[in-house]
């Protein structure tokens, strides 16, 4: 809520989500509470597997300001996806936000800025993205079109995974 609030006092025209998973996620949210502070996320969190089949009209996004996602390390993805995960501070609920409006309009995707990432963020990384790739395939909703990606990911982290882990920016 305080980085809303920061928003609302100077009205961006354009948002940057900075980081990983977690800054863009909480990036994410910011936004939603920006153009609609109104929202209450209970209202919004994901009850059911699919993303199509809503029964409440997310807000429309992108009236107020852009959403620029420059993502800092590798794994969730969430430079591109439709998806944030907001806690409430209160009750330590968690919940699931999922709507097309919340994908980024931009995504800056420079290999420079994980060359130098430590060890253990590469490896964390990593393992994230084999568990996406390994969640995608096993999917309910899981397409020969997605499994082709899912598969293909997983082979370019069998070949790449190690020589990022131990070589870096070598």
């Amino acid at each position: 809520r305080k980085g809303a609030e920061l928003a609302n006092s100077f009205k961006p025209d354009v948002i940057i989500a900075l980081g990983g998973g977690s800054p863009m996620d909480a990036a994410k949210i910011m936004w939603v509470m920006y153009e609609h502070p109104e929202t209450h996320f209970e209202e919004l969190a994901l009850r059911f597997m699919d993303i199509r089949k809503r029964i409440y009209k997310f807000p429309k996004m992108g009236v107020k300001a852009k959403m620029i996602a420059v993502t800092t390390t590798s794994g969730t993805g969430s430079e591109v996806t439709p998806f944030a995960v907001v806690t409430d501070d209160a009750t330590g609920q968690k919940y699931p936000l999922a709507d097309y409006a919340l994908t980024p309009d931009m995504a800056i995707v420079d290999a420079n800025l994980v060359m130098d990432m430590p060890k253990s963020l590469c490896a964390f990384g990593g393992l994230d993205a084999v568990t996406h790739a390994l969640e995608a395939y096993v999917s309910v909703l899981a397409s020969e079109f997605s499994d082709g990606q899912a598969l293909q990911a997983l082979k370019l982290l069998k070949e790449n995974l190690p020589a990022s882990y131990h070589e870096g920016s070598k």
